[in-house]
């Protein structure tokens, strides 16, 4: 209700700002409907049934959930877009618009990518239903009926969660809709960044006036805290629930068949964009006695990601280590932010404040802010950062600001399964707040706090938008940068092989995650 009533005041203050938000409600809207009705299903059978492969299925989600989204796109360009192969194929002239343009693309994309979310969330949810519910609906009635009349109504608030949070994203981000010329408020954010034209202090030349900018941020940070109050709600309500203790509907002759369609929607989040790239990899032009042919070489699409290291690993390497830096400062501050709300008696408003302005800031604006935060004159009270500006400092700052939500929300959702008894024991003996979370929770959650790190890694190592604004000048570049820019000129066999490649890191990522998530399971 309150954002809608956001919405009019933003049309009648600023009719431009409140048409892109309206196509920033459309966008948000398709994706999340298209994404929860995909995730929620994959949810279902992931944690709901005995199908073959649900681990296999757990662990690509994981992986789509740490791959930078414009890479994402750029996948799915390889194959369907302008440059794709298949359009190249069925309709090298262009005598009609592609099959993923404008509209339909950006939802499509943002779906697909809102999938692993939703599968994550609705997981959880699904996870904290009463097991006694289940056990004793499925004495009187199939487990379909079980699913529909008593798993999925437990499990609404979840998938509102998750509903939301794709939406969020959708609205903050600008690698999609930069890519298929679709205007929305986070995309004009970033035009107008890119133009030099953004000032919040109503500046009459500025397409956009400062109440306008001011308004759109506040409904950004609006849903963003929505949606963490929500998941602390969500948080808090699975604490102590047993990942072992739930119920399972056995499928008996149906599980093969479920095990296929559980299939068949990981070939559509991930099989399908990657297969994209690797065949543009591997494409090549030869001559025949009837023109020119296109044909698939799998030597070259092996060579050319063999060469990819080599081509960028300066950028690799650079990106690498902002990551590294970024983690550890993301970790640093999110641990002790997580460990406050986890043991705060009401809701930690101001703190979940923080998350979502960190959460929801478009990229643009968090890089122009920092600019003119470290770029200060000789006069200024704070000239002594104007060094920092020109460092790779502001780099390290806003990859950290980018990687601290989801960071904190993962330590968050470890800590909070901590016995409240034996904090409470500990509290009688003397123990203090530092010493509960050094000495009893740290021992028994190392695992979680290093799966943290890599993800704090892994979204510092994909973050773009205020990266590519923070930039110092260099010969070397963020790989995401170089990669973002060289896309714009179509997914050619060079920028499928290093997209591949950043692929192959994630899911190095991801293993390495899911062995300390099994390691702490044991």
């Amino acid at each position: 209700m309150l954002a809608t009533l956001l919405l009019g005041v933003l049309w009648l203050v600023d009719p431009r700002v409140g048409r892109l938000w309206w196509n920033t409600a459309k966008l948000s809207a398709g994706a999340s409907l298209l994404a929860v009705l995909l995730g929620t299903a994959a949810a279902l059978i992931i944690v709901k049934t005995d199908a073959p492969g649900r681990r296999i299925a757990a662990i690509i989600l994981a992986a789509m959930l740490l791959i930078p989204l414009f890479l994402i796109a750029g996948a799915w360009e390889a194959g369907f877009g302008i440059q794709g192969w298949h359009t190249l194929t069925t309709n090298p002239h262009l005598a009609r618009p592609p099959w993923l343009a404008g509209w339909r693309a950006a939802i499509w994309i943002h779906a697909l990518a809102g999938v692993p979310w939703v599968a994550l969330i609705v997981a959880g949810g699904l996870r904290a239903v009463e097991t006694e519910l289940e056990e004793d609906a499925s004495l009187c009635v199939s487990p379909p009926r079980v699913l529909w009349h008593i798993t999925l109504p437990r499990a609404a608030p979840a998938i509102a969660i998750a509903a939301l949070w794709v939406a969020i994203i959708a609205s903050v981000e600008i690698s999609v809709t930069d890519f298929f010329q679709v205007r929305t408020f986070a995309e004009e954010v970033y035009t107008q960044a890119a133009l030099g034209a953004i000032d919040f202090t109503g500046d009459s030349a500025n397409p956009v006036s400062a109440v306008g900018w001011w308004l759109g941020l506040l409904l950004s940070a609006f849903l963003a805290v929505t949606a963490l109050l929500a998941a602390r709600w969500l948080l808090s309500d699975m604490a102590g629930v047993s990942l072992r203790n739930t119920w399972i509907w056995r499928l008996g002759k149906l599980r093969w068949a479920m095990s296929a369609a559980l299939c068949l929607l990981m070939l559509l989040v991930a099989g399908v964009p990657f297969a994209n790239l690797l065949y543009k990899a591997g494409g090549q032009t030869v001559q025949t006695e009837s023109g020119r042919a296109r044909s698939w070489s799998l030597a070259k699409a092996v060579a050319k990601v063999s060469d990819a290291p080599r081509e960028f690993g300066g950028d690799l390497w650079l990106s690498a280590k902002w990551a590294a830096a970024a983690a550890t400062g993301a970790l640093c501050i999110g641990l002790p932010l997580a460990w406050s709300i986890r043991c705060a008696r009401r809701t930690p408003i101001a703190r979940l404040l923080v998350l979502a302005f960190c959460f929801t800031i478009p990229g643009p604006v968090l890089g122009i802010a920092v600019i003119r935060f470290l770029n200060q004159p000789p006069a200024s009270p704070i000239a002594f950062l104007a060094p920092l500006y020109d460092s790779y400092f502001a780099t390290w700052l806003v990859q950290t600001i980018r990687a601290l939500p989801l960071v904190t929300l993962a330590l968050w959702a470890a800590l909070v399964s901590i016995p409240p008894a034996m904090l409470d024991a500990a509290a009688l003996d003397g123990a203090g707040w530092w010493r509960r979370l050094l000495q009893i929770a740290l021992p028994q959650r190392w695992p979680a706090v290093a799966a943290a790190w890599l993800v704090g890694f892994a979204i510092a190592f994909g973050e773009l938008a205020a990266t590519v604004l923070v930039l110092p000048p260099d010969r070397s570049t963020a790989i995401t940068v170089r990669v973002f820019q060289l896309l714009h000129y179509g997914a050619d066999d060079r920028v499928a092989a290093i997209s591949l490649l950043v692929a192959v890191i994630v899911a190095g990522i991801t293993l390495a995650g899911a062995a300390l998530v099994w390691l702490r399971a044991k």
